[in-house]
């Protein structure tokens, strides 16, 4: 299905389509591998070793005498799970912070670039555009981008979406005004057979 509104190919055997839902999915695996190793190196600077020391009460544990541990705990230890006494340094929430803000730009910066893709999209052929095959705002993308908690709130139904709309849009597509177009080969047409003569 293609749309007269789209640019015209960087080749006459190239044609734009909606992009459709399992190609959107390996894209957002390639996004998510690329933020994670991201986050994992900052996480590695950002985030110091935690000290975590654990003091057993010797009458809880049935033991004579009081037991000790001493472990050095990489990245810091975020959860308790025990009644016992615990120390702990989590360092001061800048990580917590980028783990909440790094995605956003990402998503929202690369989408409204002139690459109009992120990585992932960019490796799997696909652009965001407008409804008319234009690049979008920074607000339109910040709207996609936030639009997607709205789909994934209703049970991912908002992302499912794009296995039925007419131009394969999920909720946050619908919201924001946007499309997924990709860049697919048309095998060039045969040559006719020259017949006599």
């Amino acid at each position: 299905m293609t749309n007269p509104f789209f640019r015209p190919a960087s080749t006459p055997q190239d044609v734009w389509t909606y992009g459709g839902f399992w190609i959107r999915v390996v894209a957002y695996v390639i996004d998510s591998i690329v933020l994670w190793a991201v986050l994992g190196l900052l996480g590695m600077l950002l985030v110091p070793p935690s000290l975590s020391i654990s003091i057993f009460d010797p009458q809880s544990m049935g033991g004579s005498g009081g037991d000790y541990r001493i472990s050095y705990i990489q990245p810091a230890d975020y959860t308790i799970l025990s009644s016992t006494p615990h120390l702990h340094w989590n360092g001061n929430g800048l990580f917590e912070l980028i783990t909440l803000l790094l995605p956003a730009a990402y998503y929202i910066m690369f989408e409204a670039s002139s690459l109009q893709a992120t990585p992932g999209k960019i490796m799997c052929s696909m652009r965001v555009t407008d409804l008319y095959g234009n690049r979008i705002t920074l607000l339109r993308a910040a709207g996609r981008y936030f639009g997607k908690y709205l789909s994934a709130l209703i049970c991912g139904v908002g992302f499912l979406m794009v296995m039925w709309t007419q131009r394969k849009q999920g909720l946050h597509d619908i919201l924001a005004g946007t499309c997924v177009i990709r860049r697919e080969a048309r095998a060039a047409a045969p040559t006719p057979p020259q017949w006599g003569g």
